[in-house]
């Protein structure tokens, strides 16, 4: 699994098999595209992307152990692990 960061217009932080599925993620969920997402799409490593989900779960959802985090993030394939807040 690969992960990509998209800043403009809205934020996501998307796990997806390519960049190609990131973008199709991406305007499901987020905003159309206007042929500028695929300047705006940056790769980041599995480590940020986990640390990434890691400070929004442990800010909103304390309870959840690091082994459960871990695990339910392994599992997410071709969708999106964070979204702008004014999307949700």
């Amino acid at each position: 699994m690969k992960y990509f960061e998209i800043h403009e217009p809205y934020y996501a932080l998307i796990a997806a098999e390519d960049e190609k599925k990131a973008l199709e993620v991406y305007v499901e969920v987020a905003a159309d595209d206007d042929g500028t997402l695929k300047d705006s799409i940056k790769e980041v490593s599995r480590q940020y992307a986990l640390g990434c989900v890691g400070d929004f779960t442990f800010k909103n959802r304390l309870e959840l152990s690091v082994s459960k985090l871990v695990r339910d993030f392994n599992k997410r394939e071709n969708e999106r692990l964070i979204i702008d807040g004014a999307l949700a």
